[in-house]
């Protein structure tokens, strides 16, 4: 998340200066630049308070204090701002080009400060990172026992999911066995075979698609059993498959790009066991749907987790469990992240005080209140309420 320089952040290295207070004055403008680069190799700093404005473009402000040119903080220039004097700063365009307008006292002196060779500050700009071009087909099969498919080799990737059953597949000669909720990618040009079990018929998903990857190997050549995300990313994919409604081949690609993402991620991210079966996955969601629709109507009250037990007949661990796989957090946090969530539109909406608020939230003090809020977003409320206007 990008944050702006009307951020309460921001003050510990300038502030925002409101036009009326100060209009650069033509003849004492300093410089006006005009960048393109995605990263620099020094700081720049001044002996006099600098006023900046971006005229053109999307403009990332680094900065940092002496001494702390290791932990440089970015920011997005948002209207005329004022850098205190001594603070490092430095400029990336962040839009293809932009423009600065820069002001300082004519005496003011410049200072270079080099970064180590080794660690220019680089912006990585939000680009996708590989394409999927097309879906080429997509079926679902049953296949008997005994079922043998003697194998091919083709210019696409081929993804199978096993829905039910047992699978055996080679891979340019290397055995592969997959059970019900694993999966497998062959890349373009893998020879590959398939075939079932002498006792057990199989039944499975199979997905051909045109995609440009750079490291094809972070896919193949092993299984992956599909934990909750990919079973989901799955699962939307083949629902909005079946749907005839406008942009549905969009959706269909976005979900094939998640679940193919879910993938890459799959050795990085602590995964939530899925369901046992579709009907506990349903009765999970249904009873999961009302809890939630209970914590959001007693918002306003101290709702504490024997309540909720008691409401739904459910025992404690069973409601630690069901929001830990569905939601990866315990309730007593969810219940305090909704709350914290509300009491910043409560703050924003400038209608209660802040002591109104928490009180109206059922918290049991201002002061925990606070601390709970700031523990969360970094910023006591009252200062969070001064930014808005800012």
């Amino acid at each position: 998340m990008f944050t702006k320089t009307t951020s309460f952040a921001f003050s510990e290295y300038g502030e925002i200066v409101n036009k009326s207070e100060y209009k650069f004055p033509q003849k004492n403008i300093h410089s006006t630049l005009r960048i393109k680069e995605k990263s620099f190799t020094s700081f720049l700093s001044y002996d006099h308070d600098v006023y900046i404005q971006a005229t053109s473009g999307i403009v990332m402000l680094v900065v940092c204090k002496e001494g702390d040119i290791k932990a440089p903080e970015q920011f997005i220039i948002h209207r005329t701002i004022k850098i205190k004097k001594g603070i490092l700063f430095n400029f990336i365009s962040i839009s293809h080009s932009a423009r600065i307008l820069m002001n300082t006292d004519t005496k003011a002196k410049k200072t270079t400060h080099p970064l180590p060779k080794d660690a220019p500050i680089v912006y990585e700009p939000i680009i996708p990172s590989f394409e999927i071009k097309e879906i080429l087909s997509y079926f679902y099969q049953v296949r008997n026992a005994s079922y043998e498919f003697p194998g091919e080799e083709h210019e696409f990737w081929e993804l199978t999911f096993i829905d039910n059953g047992e699978l055996t597949t080679t891979v340019n000669d290397e055995e592969y066995n997959l059970d019900e909720m694993d999966l497998i990618l062959y890349a373009p040009g893998q020879y590959h075979t398939q075939k079932t079990g002498h006792s057990k018929s199989c039944s499975y998903l199979t997905i051909l698609f045109d995609m440009e990857l750079p490291d094809a190997y972070l896919l193949t050549d092993r299984v992956y059993h599909a934990h909750r995300d990919i079973q989901n990313a799955l699962n939307n994919f083949i629902k909005v498959s079946s749907n005839d409604m406008l942009y549905d081949n969009e959706l269909m690609l976005c979900y094939l790009k998640e679940l193919i993402i879910r993938i890459l991620q799959y050795d990085f991210l602590s995964s939530s066991p899925i369901a046992s079966t579709p009907m506990q996955q349903r009765f999970e969601n249904e009873l999961l749907n009302e809890i939630i629709v209970y914590i959001n109507d007693m918002i306003y009250k101290q709702l504490t987790i024997e309540e909720i037990c008691n409401k739904f007949s459910i025992s404690r661990s069973s409601l630690q469990l069901l929001f830990k796989n569905n939601l990866g957090t315990a309730p007593k946090q969810y219940i305090s992240d909704l709350k914290l969530n509300k009491s910043k539109h409560l703050i924003k909406e400038s209608m209660y005080t802040i002591s109104e608020i928490a009180s109206m939230l059922g918290f049991t003090s201002i002061h925990y209140f606070s601390r709970k809020f700031k523990q969360q977003f970094g910023i006591t409320p009252t200062d969070y309420a001064k930014t808005i206007y800012n």
